[in-house]
């Protein structure tokens, strides 16, 4: 088993406000430690951010949202594989994230492949 030491970014736009991301980023780790692809369940490490400066399209209110997860590992997975973990943290996002009156919500995953020549790791206890 390759380590994974996965980093999961999710970032949203300000106008789903009210949005509790944690509840969401559970989701997203529980996805991923189910889907067999990880190591140790601790090594999972998922974080949120809201935008409030972004533009969607051409105007500045498009009625548009959007909701995007960033998943970094080390690199190693096939693209298979990948393309799996991609589909599985869609899916989550999907049962999470409700749809809003007047917006259309683009959800989106992003992996991204960390070199493990560079990745660092120190626990301090």
């Amino acid at each position: 088993m390759i380590q994974t030491m996965p980093h999961i970014h999710l970032e949203y736009s300000d106008n789903l406000q009210p949005f509790d991301a944690k509840p969401v980023l559970l989701a997203l780790n529980r996805a991923f430690f189910q889907s067999g692809h990880a190591g140790a369940a601790l090594d999972i490490k998922s974080r949120a951010v809201c935008h409030q400066d972004y533009v969607i399209g051409l105007e500045q209110d498009s009625g548009q949202a959007y909701v995007h997860a960033k998943f970094s590992l080390l690199a190693g997975r096939s693209l298979a594989v990948q393309q799996e973990i991609s589909a599985l943290l869609l899916a989550a996002l999907r049962e999470h994230v409700p749809a809003r009156a007047g917006l259309s919500i683009q959800l989106c995953v992003e992996m991204l492949e960390m070199n493990k020549e560079t990745y660092s790791k120190q626990i301090v206890k």
